[in-house]
C-alpha cells in the first residue's frame, strides 16, 4: 500500500471532522477548477474563430498558390510548370493573372485589383454560391464580363440591373506621356454581371474576371500568370505535395498552403499564445492557495506528524505525504475544471446560448466556440506541471514548519 497516498487523500476526502482547513482544501480545489475550466474555454473559443475564418476564406482561397519570388508574372509554358500540373493527387489548377487596377463609374473612383482567372475556375470554386446578386460569369463571347465585390460594387453605385458599363483604368507599361497622362493607361470597359461576397478583405479588394481579358488589358503574353492556384483531392496530401512542387521549381518560386497565404492565421497563432500564456499566468497565481492550504494542514497535523515519526517513518517520506497532498489537490481541481470547461464550450457549440446583439450584422448569431481533444491534454499537462511546482514548496519546508530532524 502507498502510505503516504492513503493519508493524503483520507486527508481530503474524509467525511469525518470537517473544520477550516478542509474547507480551505475545498476552495483551493474550486479556485484551480475554475481557472483550469477558464483556461478550456478561452482556447475553444479562439478555436471557434479560428474555424469561422477557415470556412470563409476557404471558398475562395486554393490550398497552395504558386508565385514568383521575384517579379510580378512568370511564364507558365515551362516543363517544371506542366510537371507540376501532372503530379498525382491535384485536383484542379488555374492559371491567375492579377493586376492594380483604376476604377471609373459615373462620378466615382476606386484603386482596387482585378483577377484574370480561367473559364472554369468559378466551378472549381464554387463561386455561384457566394453571389449575391446576378450570376457567376466571366467570359463573353461578345461583351466583356465582370463579377465584382461587394464593397466596391456598394461603394462605387454600381448596378447589374442596368447593364451600365464600368471604365477599368491599368498603367501602361510601354508607353508614359506625361503631358497628357491619360494616354499612360490602357483602359476598358467591362459589364458587371454579378456582386460576390467572400469576406471583408476580398470584397473591397476584386473584381473577377476572364484572364483573357486581364492580358490584353495589361498587354501581356499569353503564358504570363501573376500565380498559380491549386486545389488537392486530400487535404492530407497537402504538406507532401507542396514540398514535391517547392523541389521542382526551386527557390526562384514560392510556395504557400492556405495558412501562409493569409497574416490572419498568424495572427491568430500568436493571439492563441498569448492567450494561453496570461491563463496559465493566471492559474499559477491560483494555485498558491495550494500552499497556504497544505502549509495549514502541516501545523494542524503536527500531532499526527510526530506520531509518525516516533513510529519510524521518515521525514522523506512525511515529505512525500504533503507533497502528494498538494497534488491531489490540484489533480481534483483539474479534472473538475476540465470538465467543466469542457461542458460550457461544448454547450456553446451545440446550442449557442451566448449570442450577438441581435441589431448587429454578424456572420453568426452565437459566439463561435470548436471544442478540440488536444485542448484538453495541454490544459491538463500545463495544469498539473503548475501543480506539481506549487507542491514542492510546502513540503521542503515541513522541516521550518516543525522543526523536524
Amino acid at each position: 500500500m502507498n502510505i503516504p497516498f492513503y493519508i493524503a487523500k483520507r486527508y481530503l476526502f474524509s467525511k469525518k471532522n470537517r473544520n477550516a482547513i478542509n474547507i480551505i482544501s475545498g476552495i483551493s480545489v474550486i479556485v484551480v477548477a475554475v481557472s483550469t475550466a477558464a483556461l478550456i474555454i478561452v482556447l475553444s473559443s479562439i478555436n471557434g474563430f479560428g474555424k469561422l475564418i477557415d470556412q470563409q476564406i476557404s471558398t475562395y482561397a486554393p490550398d497552395l498558390l504558386i508565385s514568383p519570388a521575384k517579379g510580378k508574372v512568370f511564364s507558365a509554358n515551362t516543363e517544371k510548370v506542366k510537371q507540376i500540373t501532372n503530379l498525382k493527387g491535384i485536383k484542379y489548377s488555374a492559371e491567375i493573372l492579377e493586376e492594380n487596377i483604376l476604377l471609373k463609374h459615373r462620378n466615382k473612383q476606386l484603386i482596387c485589383k482585378i483577377k484574370g482567372v480561367p473559364r472554369d475556375y468559378g466551378k472549381a470554386f464554387r463561386l455561384d454560391s457566394a453571389v449575391n446578386y446576378g450570376f457567376y460569369k466571366t467570359h463573353g463571347k461578345v461583351h466583356k464580363l465582370a463579377v465584382f465585390g461587394s464593397e466596391i460594387a456598394y461603394i462605387m453605385g454600381i448596378s447589374i440591373d442596368t447593364g451600365e458599363p464600368v471604365s477599368v483604368w491599368v498603367p501602361n507599361r510601354k508607353k508614359i506621356q506625361l503631358h497628357n497622362p491619360e494616354q499612360s493607361f490602357n483602359t476598358m470597359n467591362v459589364i458587371p454581371v454579378g456582386v460576390i461576397s467572400l469576406d471583408a478583405e476580398f470584397d473591397v479588394k476584386y473584381i473577377i474576371s476572364s484572364n483573357i481579358l486581364v492580358r490584353k488589358l495589361t498587354e501581356r503574353d499569353s503564358s504570363d500568370v501573376s500565380s498559380i492556384e491549386i486545389l488537392i483531392e486530400n487535404s492530407k496530401q497537402i504538406p507532401e505535395l507542396k514540398s514535391k512542387i517547392s523541389k521542382i521549381l526551386g527557390d526562384d518560386f514560392i510556395v504557400k498552403d492556405l495558412y501562409e497565404q493569409f497574416d490572419v492565421y498568424r495572427v491568430m497563432k500568436s493571439e492563441r499564445l498569448a492567450a494561453f500564456i496570461i491563463m496559465l499566468f493566471i492559474i499559477l497565481v491560483a494555485s498558491f492557495s495550494i500552499i497556504g492550504s497544505v502549509t495549514m494542514l502541516i501545523i494542524e497535523k503536527k500531532e499526527d506528524i510526530f506520531t509518525l515519526q516516533s513510529m519510524g517513518t521518515k521525514v522523506s517520506n512525511i515529505k512525500k505525504l504533503f507533497f502528494t497532498e498538494g497534488m491531489l489537490i490540484s489533480f481534483t481541481g483539474t479534472i473538475l475544471g476540465i470538465i467543466l470547461g469542457g461542458l460550457i464550450s461544448y454547450g456553446q457549440q451545440i446550442f449557442g446560448f451566448v449570442t450577438f446583439p441581435a441589431d448587429g450584422n454578424y456572420i453568426v448569431d452565437a459566439y463561435p466556440v470548436y471544442v478540440q481533444v488536444q485542448d484538453f491534454i495541454l490544459t491538463f499537462v500545463s495544469v498539473m506541471l503548475v501543480g506539481t511546482i506549487i507542491s514542492l514548496y510546502p513540503a521542503i519546508k515541513i522541516k521550518s514548519h516543525l522543526g523536524l530532524n
